[in-house]
């Protein structure tokens, strides 16, 4: 335990919420939902923005997001205002100061890292602080709902449970659809960089991931690309990616050496990168925020997936547009986040990943 999380922990212990299986939301004005992690994240809590500010249309909406992708959540219409902080200890004091001065009732805790999330609602004042899954932290004495394990579902069903404490009916708490509202000016960004030939089909490649464990090999990337250049097809192969992945999509440009292999890692803005991804005719991609980003705006995607099991997180509706690869893990335990070498996305051959292509194409 670090020492910000002893200290954290000893100021909240004599501090309590209230217990309830309903929060009584003709009290509440406002309501506070923390979702300041990774972009995929955020994406899957779109679903609960919307169906907050359906049932709930008079109440104001602010969603608590990360710095870095918050851009991309600015033209969402059910938000009401957006507040930022990156989640780390260093800028607690600050950001608790601009939450307190909201007198905040109630928070939703929808994916935001401890111990900085609990003891944030719990010192800004919350009456009510929501948070499903929440089982495994020791910080669930301080949520109004009980301890509540991970359903085995599709990620966003379980984050949408929440709302079944503010007495929304079970049938708006099963729309998992994901939203992005693209600015004009972002789809302008990609359009003047990369205008489309007509009849020309465009295939983006993600090769990067957040973690090493769920990543293709760059040599199997390579394989494919060369059988996508040999078809048929008229198409332009897309590397997506951020700046920090032009490495590995640089030795995958390289390696194919074809000027129908455009390495886009890093060349647009967050918005322009997200505008880049809705105007792919198909994204092949392993279980990262780019895959979200597609689903969100009707990309069809081909996920390889191996760690993660694909019923957590590939994408539960469109699903005729939304294909996978799953195969087992390959070590005993698995290790995640701490894999040197990947071995379980060996699996996954380039003829297997090709012919999906060739499903999902037609």
């Amino acid at each position: 335990m670090s020492l910000f999380e002893k200290i954290i922990t000893f100021v909240i212990k004599n501090k309590r919420v209230i217990k309830t299986e309903q929060v009584p939301m003709d009290e509440i004005d406002e309501i506070i939902c923390l979702s300041n992690t990774a972009i995929g994240d955020t994406l899957f809590n779109t679903p609960i923005f919307r169906a907050l500010k359906s049932y709930f249309p008079d109440k104001k909406l602010t969603v608590v997001l990360n710095p870095n992708n918050a851009s991309l959540f600015e033209t969402n219409p059910y938000i009401g205002e957006i507040l930022l902080y990156d989640g780390k200890s260093k800028n607690f004091l600050s950001f608790l100061y601009r939450l307190k001065k909201k007198q905040p009732k109630l928070i939703l805790l929808l994916h935001s890292n401890e111990p900085q999330a609990t003891p944030l609602s719990v010192l800004a004042g919350a009456q009510y602080i929501l948070k499903v899954p929440n089982d495994k932290t020791k910080y669930n004495i301080w949520h109004t709902n009980p301890p509540t394990k991970f359903s085995g579902e599709y990620t966003v069903l379980d984050k949408l449970k929440q709302l079944k404490y503010l007495g929304i009916p079970d049938k708006r708490i099963r729309d998992c659809r994901m939203e992005l509202f693209l600015k004009e000016e972002w789809k302008e960004e990609v359009h003047k960089a990369l205008p489309v030939k007509e009849g020309e089909r465009l295939i983006g490649f993600q090769i990067g991931a957040s973690h090493l464990s769920r990543m293709w090999f760059n040599d199997r990337w390579i394989e494919l690309g060369k059988k996508l250049l040999e078809s048929k097809e008229n198409i332009r192969i897309i590397l997506t990616g951020a700046p920090s992945e032009q490495k590995i999509t640089e030795e995958v440009a390289s390696a194919l050496n074809d000027d129908r292999v455009i390495n886009c890692a890093g060349r647009f803005s967050l918005g322009g990168a997200a505008a880049l991804i809705g105007k792919l005719d198909v994204l092949i991609t392993p279980d990262t925020g780019p895959l979200h980003i597609a689903a969100a705006l009707k990309t069809p995607t081909i996920a390889l997936y191996a760690v993660m099991d694909h019923w957590i997180t590939n994408p539960a509706f469109d699903k005729e547009i939304h294909l996978y690869i799953q195969k087992p893990k390959t070590c005993t335990p698995c290790v995640s986040r701490q894999c040197k070498f990947q071995e379980c996305m060996l699996q996954i051959s380039v003829e297997e990943v090709y012919e999906m292509f060739r499903q999902i194409i037609k």
